[in-house]
């Protein structure tokens, strides 16, 4: 019997842990260990901070789709990782001993390493303080004043802070209030739109075209040194890594992204983690020291792509996690197998940015050496597609192993039960939406069948059957094995695409991360 241990219930843990158990035997055992009771999906907590979306969107309990699928959860911390007896100790007193471990934990904000950073500005980081950042957004609103929205040097995976930067001005736009506001985006790159892939593309130009016609300023191969209540203290260097100019930036809001570190019980276990407490792999995604233990995700220390005046932290995306989540499971299976391992490199690169009603694209492959492709795109068709994929991803997650067909009643009983509670009932509504009509011919025996179902309820028989016909939809979605999902997910994709009125020609989403 084999015993694999997860660390970590977020996009990298769950995903490998489905797969899993999906193609261990039926005596292995599989154990995901994490210090919250549930998922989220972090990709979304930009627009948590916005108001943009409610935590239970994107968050749910995990414990019953483990339990469903047979995996053991364990919700605790992790106290100590003890690779040289196999062993990991938990915050509640268990100890979990291993043949394989899966460190996928994510990583930790240091805000420390920036004096006053934490105490003065929000994040977006964990879903917790995306819900902080909403109060203080809100509280701002009501009193309107300069926005600074920054990362720290050697911070890593920079989508977000051009991602929220745009949606504040969306949001600001909406409010009528924009023009009471100056946006300043502070950033280690060396130009916007660096993103730590290096090589500069196309994106250069149409990042720092878009922060153009957005009115965004932006200061590049920034170092921020020091954070007081209402100033933010930068230093600017030139190409050569000189200083070239000082900034005393006021704010009455600002969100930074600070450079990452390895998560408590993680970050002490010596042979693992760098000096950050990142733990350190091979292209296997396996520790050189220890062979038995793997890690995926934000918790991995990646070297910089290149060298830059200020030092800026490695892109990541879902969809890398997911690809290196795959080849991880994969290279378990291997050793356990005693076959031939896979290198997780070179891999493709990609990165979905929301910017209010549009939204941009970045594609880089390989990831490493990022030269062969780099481009960006702008467009709605972006915007509508990182929307699709949230909602993909999310009910990815929720899906439910194969097993006994679920009932079809479900959602047209519901129907069907409030159709006859009487006057106390809600009344049926109209068809709602501005979307393309569906003309769909019926054969005459239940043509007949629906517009007398409608008299007897006394409802309009159009508005009963686009009712009707949404929750038997319903239904048969839940029929669905997980490549019928994706199968499902891919052509809606296509679908939404075609239908977008800003569509560009040779642009295409497959199925890629945020």
């Amino acid at each position: 019997m084999t015993h694999v241990v997860i660390l970590g219930a977020g996009i990298a843990g769950v995903s490998a842990a489905y797969a899993l158990k999906a193609q261990l035997g039926p005596h292995d055992e599989v154990t995901v260990v994490s210090d919250k009771p549930y998922f989220h999906f972090v990709p979304s907590n930009p627009w948590i901070a916005m108001g943009w979306r409610e935590r239970s969107d994107i968050a749910f309990p995990i414990a019953p789709y483990f339990e469903a699928r047979g995996i053991r959860f364990v919700h605790s911390g992790v106290k100590r990782i003890q690779p040289d007896v196999i062993q990991v100790d938990l915050e509640n007193g268990d100890v979990l001993f291993y043949d394989y471990l899966l460190i996928a934990t994510g990583v930790t904000g240091l805000s420390d390493d920036i004096p006053g950073l934490a105490e003065h500005t929000q994040s977006v980081l964990h879903i917790d303080q995306a819900e902080r950042a909403l109060a203080a957004y809100r509280e701002f609103v009501r009193r309107p004043g300069p926005i600074v929205v920054g990362a720290a040097a050697g911070a890593s995976v920079l989508g977000p802070i051009y991602e929220y930067a745009f949606l504040v001005d969306a949001d600001l736009k909406r409010r009528n209030i924009r023009e009471r506001v100056s946006i300043t985006l502070v950033t280690p790159e060396p130009w916007p739109g660096h993103l730590g892939v290096g090589g500069e593309g196309a994106s250069r130009g149409a990042v720092t075209a878009a922060l153009a016609d957005t009115r965004i300023s932006a200061i590049c191969n920034a170092r921020t040194v020091r954070v007081d209540k209402d100033t933010i203290h930068v230093v600017e260097l030139d190409a050569a890594g000189n200083e070239k100019q000082t900034h005393a930036l006021p704010y009455a809001y600002s969100v930074y992204w600070p450079a990452f570190g390895g998560v408590p019980g993680v970050r002490n276990a010596r042979g693992l983690v760098n000096e950050r407490g990142l733990v350190v792999v091979d292209e296997y995604l396996r520790n050189p020291d220890y062979p038995n233990v793997f890690a995926i995700g934000a918790c991995v220390a990646q070297p910089p792509v290149e060298k830059t005046p200020v030092a800026v932290g490695a892109p990541d995306s879902v969809y890398s996690i997911q690809k290196a989540s795959a080849i991880a499971v994969q290279n378990i299976l291997a050793l356990i197998r005693d076959e031939a391992l896979t290198s997780h490199v070179p891999q493709r690169a990609k990165w979905l940015t929301d910017m209010g009603s549009t939204g941009a694209t970045y594609l880089s492959e390989p990831q490493v050496p990022l030269r062969d492709i780099n481009w960006m795109r702008q467009g709605r068709w972006v915007h509508q597609a990182k929307v699709d994929f949230e909602k993909y991803f999310v009910n990815k997650i929720r899906l439910r192993p194969a097993g006994p067909a679920p009932s079809v009643a479900s959602r047209i009983a519901e129907v069907m039960d409030r159709l006859q509670a009487g006057p106390g009932g809600e009344p049926m509504p109209a068809p709602q939406g501005g979307g393309k009509p569906l003309e769909i011919r019926l054969p005459q025996d239940p043509c007949f069948e629906l517009r007398a179902l409608a008299k007897s309820v006394g409802h309009d028989p159009s508005a009963l059957a686009a009712e009707l016909l949404a929750a038997a939809v319903a239904d048969a979605k839940s029929y669905l094995n997980e490549a019928g999902v994706d199968a499902l997910a891919h052509s809606r994709r296509e679908l939404l695409v075609e239908e977008l009125p800003e569509r560009q020609p040779g642009v295409e989403f497959h199925g890629g991360g945020t």
